[in-house]
């Protein structure tokens, strides 16, 4: 992934999406970076207008529009005074459609949105903006939960040694640069409950378990050689349990501040299969979390090329 050189955040001018601007500006201040501010009117708002003032319904659209257009300048506005670069935009329509489109056309390296306070049930079977971006888009993804109080610090990465994991480690690289970042495995046993139930002595399922750990440590200690350089402060930490479990206990544990996860699911199907954990740590941990796409490298190759090209 190349230098984090422009951020678009999306706000709704909610609470939430304040700290979402304030956390957007303050990377951007950090890394030099430009910054986008985009808010997208919902399509539905305008549909209702038709149905309920047919006579004037243009004139309200424009008033609804500037108004947002007018609100949006005034953050932008009070964010140029501290020395950052922003520019502002209100489109309209759905609003993760929105958010990806402009992202994709103006080469973001980075979106930002704020924590809509959903459970995970309800995100779940209903979906949310964050969701809805994550499941259409490839760029990486910050959701930001916390009110921000400066750099992050405490920085967890889970490590399933997929390629999506291994993008997020990179990315956790650039984004904590002067953060602790912890590096986690959880190996999960396959089917432990039922060792027993065939049959298998606990000599063999310890043997198997062991096996499993060691296999575990051998490609952290392979991850970990890739990452001796700079100033990077990384510990790699292997657990055995479920994933979901530990990672949460980690979080507490280790006072996290931002988790950087790979999205896992090339289909519809790896979503279901591989995806839960992902979408567990993003609806219940408190902290801030960065989900990384499994095609953002190769899509920001496509970006360099065409770049070059152009």
């Amino acid at each position: 992934m190349k230098k984090i050189e422009h951020i678009l955040v999306a706000t709704d001018f909610s609470p939430r999406s304040d700290r979402a601007v304030r956390r957007g500006a303050q990377l951007a201040k950090e890394y030099g970076a430009k910054l986008d501010l985009l808010h997208v009117l919902p399509i539905l708002t305008f549909e209702a207008l038709r149905r309920l003032k047919i006579d004037i319904p243009l004139e309200t659209e424009q008033q609804l529009y500037n108004h947002a257009k007018a609100t949006l300048q005034e953050v932008a506005t009070s964010l140029s005074s501290g020395g950052i670069s922003v520019m502002h935009h209100v489109a309209i329509g759905q609003a993760h459609v929105k958010i990806n489109q402009y992202a994709n056309a103006n080469h973001a390296d980075l979106i930002v949105i704020g924590d809509q306070g959903e459970t995970f049930a309800r995100e779940f079977f209903l979906g949310t903006t964050a969701s809805k971006t994550l499941s259409k888009g490839f760029r990486p993804l910050l959701v930001v939960k916390q009110e921000p109080k400066g750099e992050y610090k405490h920085v967890l990465v889970p490590m399933d040694f997929s390629q999506p994991s291994l993008d997020a480690l990179e990315v956790a690289l650039k984004t904590g640069t002067r953060a602790s970042i912890y590096v986690l495995h959880v190996a999960e046993v396959p089917f432990a409950h039922r060792m027993k139930q065939i049959g298998l002595s606990e000599e063999r399922a310890d043997l198997h378990r062991d096996n499993l750990l060691s296999h575990a440590r051998a490609e952290i200690e392979k991850i970990a050689e890739g990452c001796a350089r700079g100033n990077a402060q990384v510990t790699f930490i292997v657990e055995q349990g479920r994933p979901r479990a530990v990672i949460l206990q980690q979080v507490r544990a280790l006072h996290i501040d931002l988790v950087v996860i790979g999205k896992r699911g090339e289909t519809e199907l790896d979503e279901a299969l591989f995806g839960s954990v992902t979408k567990h740590v993003l609806y219940e941990t408190s902290c801030d979390v960065l989900v990384v796409s499994s095609g953002l490298l190769k899509q920001s190759e496509k970006d360099d090329l065409g770049g070059k090209h152009s």
